[in-house]
């Protein structure tokens, strides 16, 4: 049975009621288009991003950096990538120069869903030898992007590290890279990266 009772419009209350409402509900309505904006941001096309992987490392690429361990011994290197690109993919490999001889880095890097990458990294230690594939992942970030991976460091011995790379896009075009070396949780080193496309911006100060 249907109820005889009028059905009320929002035009029948009185005005200080209805400002009393929009007052109280005022946040909520805020909250809820921000939270569409934000969906609106997320799904943005990564081409208006200012950097990506397989963006950047395509062709040629270059960096110079320096590693810094906890008895606060530090270490210069140069290296230089080769990088075969696609959308979403990037097969790369990176040539290290330190003071006592030339190591390779070979990363293979695939963007899965949502800005999350994963993929593998491959080390050459000190002993000459191209370690076994180490799993990665990472994701991108507004301004750049983070990878993660337990594996070896360019030169070193078999001992397993936790690297985390954070990566961001600079207004000259250049990348600047923070890696934290750590093990057991704890950071052992650290290293501050310059990543660009031209050697001779190496050789600014």
């Amino acid at each position: 049975m249907r109820s005889s009772m009028p059905t009320r419009q929002w035009s029948d209350f009185p005005n200080k009621i209805r400002a009393e409402w929009l007052r109280l509900l005022a946040p909520l309505i805020l909250s809820a288009l921000f939270v569409a904006h934000a969906g609106c941001t997320a799904s943005a096309p990564l081409t208006a991003l200012p950097f990506t992987p397989e963006k950047f490392f395509a062709g040629e690429s270059y960096s110079s950096g320096t590693v810094r361990t906890l008895i606060v011994s530090r270490q210069k290197f140069t290296a230089r990538f080769s990088g075969d690109a696609s959308p979403g993919q990037l097969n790369l490999d990176e040539r290290f120069s330190f003071t006592d001889g030339d190591r390779l880095q070979r990363w293979e890097l695939r963007r899965v869903a949502d800005g999350s990458y994963e993929g593998t990294v491959q080390t050459e230690t000190g002993d000459g030898v191209l370690r076994e594939k180490r799993p990665v992942r990472g994701r991108l970030l507004p301004d750049g992007a983070v990878l993660d991976y337990d594996g070896y460091a360019p030169g070193g011995g078999d001992t397993l590290f936790h690297f985390r790379h954070r990566m961001r896009a600079q207004a000259d075009g250049t990348v600047a890279n923070r890696v934290t070396i750590s093990k057991f949780g704890l950071p052992v080193a650290t290293a501050r990266v310059t990543f660009t496309k031209s050697s001779t911006e190496l050789q600014k100060p």
